[in-house]
């Protein structure tokens, strides 16, 4: 038996995370990966468009300037650095219009104005609030364990705090109502907010103000999604730990109500003297430590567990020159955004395409969005060429099941692409060099803990979120089995590339034992303005 203080199921970016924390805090740790690779959702792949670096799930990382393992785990000192580019966002429309985000805060409410000088205003009002005045608070939310909501309550109080709290009474559609008036600004947010996965359902608008605070923070990891979790692994090494691939856990082994290491499918044991934590999706958790260990209500709702009525389908392409948006006449700093989204219209078109998602078709409406990351590093193509995508949302079982992405590949490949054709002048055959379809099929594939293509291992919904991602009873990274620690996307303010379920967890494990910490704790959130 290999023995260590602590053991982490899981290489993603979540549990690579906790591991360098605690390893910086003087524990020797393992972290045990499955597959070949590392990374979970923060992977690129070289191999389908070769000389293109392809993201395969995670592209933008979002508010890595208030990210705390950036300076707590100095990860530039291990490889890490991103690209944050000063055009953000833009949604550009059939009809040659385009609306610009900019980290400029004048030149947003400029692009707005030319189609609500209302939205406009409004769009500044809520910048001071979110990205400026109640910024530091959303990131403690954030980096936090998620309280029940009369402890939070106790925490915020006055206007602009009932205000935020106030979005828990909104679903999708209407809390961008509530703000925005002109139809072409409401599909822009609207669709932004989808963008995490957030089911259009009765108290999601809870996530708009979080949501709404890095419309400006986007970043491009330099050299690819998966330089990040290179840089947390060799943070993990620096501190003497071992990351392991092929490392299939099967059991988490508990004794006298105690987690104490984990069992390989190979039949090896690696001893946990301290802690086990699961950086992977907590149902399985669940199963692999024991459902009888569990309290009922855990149990029912790991069985339960709402994967996501969309997944998203992703167009790679290798290109001779970048996409050239039509819009970039009406706009010309669309040539210069980083994320584009595109194919809706107005808000009945966006409520069609995740109707058709939650029916299982293909959807007729095609939307979402993308970028020509080359554009901003050239290293994600080879000299003088570019490498763009798009990601529509798309239902896992598709017209009948999900094996019918590899049936019809070539076929919604083709739709794809003549659906971004209508936005983008120059995508023709003289232009494509290749293209590779990634479907929600692939993405079960190749990250299991994303069950059904669920991209952030877990529906956004009301029962998924805050306190109740994953359970009440499973509060602060904690579990009924002493030593067992959760810290996957699927549990405390999880889904996204933040790390907060590794940060969250690292600092559960070393209040429990005691530790001494080489970091400042993010301060716990409180707002009485």
């Amino acid at each position: 038996m290999m023995s260590f203080d602590g053991v982490v199921i899981g290489a993603g970016h979540n549990g690579l995370t906790l591991a360098a924390y605690l390893a910086r805090a003087g524990m020797k740790i393992a972290v045990l990966e499955r597959n070949p690779r590392l990374g979970g959702g923060c992977s690129t792949d070289g191999d389908q468009l070769p000389g293109f670096r392809l993201n395969l799930h995670a592209n933008f990382y979002m508010g890595l300037s208030r990210c705390p393992l950036i300076e707590d785990l100095e990860l530039f000192r291990y490889g890490f650095s991103y690209i944050e580019p000063p055009v953000q966002q833009a949604a550009v429309f059939r009809d040659g219009t385009g609306i610009v985000i900019h980290k400029d805060l004048d030149k947003t409410c400029a692009s707005l104005a030319r189609f609500s000088k209302q939205d406009a205003e409004t769009f500044r009002e809520l910048w001071h609030t979110y990205c400026v005045e109640m910024r530091p608070l959303l990131v403690s939310l954030l980096y936090n364990a998620p309280l029940p909501r009369e402890q939070l309550l106790d925490r915020l109080s006055g206007p602009q705090a009932k205000e935020l709290l106030s979005h828990a009474q909104h679903d999708l559609f209407s809390v961008v109502r509530k703000h925005f008036v002109d139809e072409r600004i409401r599909t822009l947010f609207t669709s932004y907010m989808h963008v995490i996965t957030t089911e259009d359902v009765a108290g999601a608008g809870i996530v708009f103000p979080a949501i709404f605070a890095n419309i400006a923070s986007f970043t491009l990891p330099a050299g690819g999604a998966v330089s990040l979790v290179n840089a947390l692994a060799r943070a993990v090494e620096a501190g003497e730990g071992e990351v392991v691939t092929g490392a299939d856990v099967k059991e988490i082994m508990v004794k006298n109500g105690r987690a104490t290491g984990v069992k390989l499918a190979d039949g090896k044991t690696i001893e946990g003297s301290k802690f086990v934590a699961s950086a992977i999706d907590f149902p399985r958790t669940v199963q692999m430590a024991g459902e009888e260990l569990f309290p009922e209500p855990v149990c029912e709702k790991a069985k339960a567990w709402h994967w996501g009525n969309h997944s998203l389908v992703t167009l790679h392409l290798a290109l001779r020159q970048a996409p050239a948006y039509r819009a970039e006449a009406f706009d010309p700093d669309i040539a210069r955004a980083y994320n584009i989204f595109f194919g809706m219209e107005n808000i009945d078109e966006v409520a069609s395409c995740f109707d058709d998602c939650a029916a299982k078709k293909f959807p007729k409406v095609l939307m979402g969005n993308g970028a020509c990351n080359s554009q901003f590093d050239p290293t994600y193509a080879p000299s003088g060429r570019h490498s763009a995508f798009w990601w529509p949302f798309a239902p896992y079982s598709v017209d009948g099941g999900p094996q019918n992405w590899e049936r019809h590949r070539a076929d919604y490949s083709k739709r794809v692409l003549e659906y971004w054709r209508v936005y983008a002048s120059n995508l023709d055959d003289r232009n494509v060099l290749g293209s590779y379809l990634f479907t929600p099929l692939d993405i079960d594939r190749l990250n299991s803990n994303m069950r059904q293509g669920a991209v952030r291992m877990g529906a956004y919904v009301p029962n998924q979120l805050g306190i109740n991602r994953p359970h009440p009873l499973l509060p602060g990274s904690r579990t009924p089995v002493e030593g067992l620690y959760l810290c996957g996307s699927s549990s405390g303010n999880g889904g996204g590339v933040n790390g907060a379920p590794g940060y969250i967890a690292a600092n559960a494990i070393a209040d429990d034992l005691r530790l001494k910490r080489p970091w400042i704790p993010v301060p716990p959130p409180e707002w009485r303005h």
